[in-house]
């Protein structure tokens, strides 16, 4: 009976003892901090872009009372872009019967026109605009065109063109954002350049007589840490062996090229072999998701604006503007370039350098000869009816001088012509 009685004490001190051991692991336990994925962040290289950041209209023209006349200015091209993000389209229906051509739908009298530098797919600039409609992932435009006369019914036209196709998306705006068109030509009518000549061939022309006065610019270029690169690129980046100057993970691999400052990224395994069967579809996704891209690891060294799509290689080209104007380079400093593969990006090739400080102590005016004495040199060699557009822009190379070691660049300018969607620098001026 004793026994039994001290067995009871002791299980009744164990069950105590159990108890508050119980008690004590539970108090003790760490507090597991809880991930937030928001903070766990892709590498950021540079700059995030917006759509209307990227996909932008680079030249204005404006007819009216008969004559034309063209900018490239930023401060007019964003005004305009920025009134456009508030007004309310209509929706979009594409035109099939016009009683007039293609052109003269384009460029009719009292309208102002946006011009882009190659076709935009309808579905992504829908993110810039609002605009309503149908079947926007299967079309795209290159101009824009507001007609600022009241129509029939009392509305304003808007035509979103394709100069490729000839195809014509209309709708229409209310009279109050049309004042706010004409409102912003009014402020900066003196941007405006008078057009001389208007050569209506396959596609419209609007040239000048005039010389153009350009500053040659130079900058300190900074480059960029390559392993902010090779984190984005690799994701992992202690897997990653490096020799040289190429990196690899076993599968996909980086190569730079020291001299142009221009990386070089390719997945093997993303190779797409036959593009032939790409709907329009398709392509609109593809041109998307290389600006998504380009965004997830903040990857906009500059104002590199989106310049066209190579169906033929699943590339989209985004160049680099200065001042409003394009940046040509042959060894691939001014232009990112993203191929899309099967499944993800296959290649993927850019500078790995930005413009610092302009060394405006060097900066002198260049004279270029008049738009339309180039067009008149080039049909010597060209067919006239493939020149798309002839604008002024800058060649950048390297400055000269054997002590800046290939830390300074220089912007030339130039004249650049789009001829069957390519643009192609054709000559410079005088200083």
């Amino acid at each position: 009976m004793k026994g039994t009685k001290i067995r009871g004490i002791i299980l009744t001190v164990l069950v105590v003892i159990s108890v508050f051991l119980s008690y004590s692991l539970w108090k003790v336990q760490p507090d597991y901090e809880v991930i937030d994925n928001e903070t766990v962040k892709k590498e950021q290289i540079a700059k995030l872009r917006q759509p209307e950041q990227v996909f932008r209209p680079t030249v204005v023209y404006l007819h009216q009372n008969e004559s034309n006349y063209v900018t490239q200015n930023l401060t007019m091209i964003n005004a305009l872009v920025k009134a456009g993000t508030t007004f309310d389209f209509s929706e979009l229906v594409r035109t099939d019967k016009m009683n007039a051509s293609y052109q003269e739908m384009m460029h009719q009298d009292d309208s102002v026109e946006l011009v882009f530098p190659n076709a935009v797919p309808l579905s992504i600039y829908s993110q810039v605009f609002r605009l309503k409609g149908d079947n926007f992932d299967l079309n795209s435009f290159n101009r824009i065109t507001f007609n600022l006369t009241k129509s029939e019914n009392g509305l304003f036209s808007v035509y979103y063109g394709n100069d490729s196709n000839n195809q014509i998306y209309q709708g229409s705006i209310q009279q109050d954002q049309v004042n706010m068109l004409k409102q912003i030509l009014t402020e900066q009518k003196t941007v405006l350049e008078p057009v001389d000549e208007v050569y209506k061939n396959k596609q419209y022309l609007f040239l000048s007589d005039a010389p153009v006065k350009l500053r040659q610019q130079q900058y300190v270029i900074e480059t960029i840490d390559i392993g902010l690169f090779k984190n984005a690129l690799f994701g992992d980046g202690s897997k990653v062996k490096g020799q040289d100057n190429s990196f690899t993970n076993g599968s996909s691999s980086m190569t730079i090229n020291p001299d142009a400052k221009v990386l070089t990224y390719v997945d093997p395994a993303q190779e797409r072999r036959d593009t032939s069967q790409l709907s329009s579809a398709m392509k609109s996704e593809q041109i998307q998701a290389s600006f998504n891209f380009i965004n997830d690891h903040w990857g906009w060294t500059g104002n590199y604006y989106y310049s066209g799509y190579a169906a033929d290689s699943s590339t989209t080209a985004f160049s680099l503007f200065v001042q409003g104007l394009p940046v040509f380079n042959d060894d691939g400093m001014s232009q990112i370039l993203v191929s899309e593969g099967t499944e993800s990006v296959y290649k993927y090739q850019r500078p790995f350098f930005k413009l610092g400080a302009q060394i405006t102590t060097e900066s002198k005016e260049v004279t270029l000869p008049s738009s339309v004495s180039v067009y008149e040199n080039l049909i010597k060699t060209v067919e006239p009816n493939d020149i798309q557009m002839i604008v002024p822009g800058y060649v950048m190379g390297y400055e000269q001088n054997n002590n800046s070691y290939n830390r300074v660049v220089e912007l030339k300018p130039a004249w650049f012509y789009k001829y069957n969607g390519t643009w192609t620098p054709v000559v410079g001026g005088e200083s």
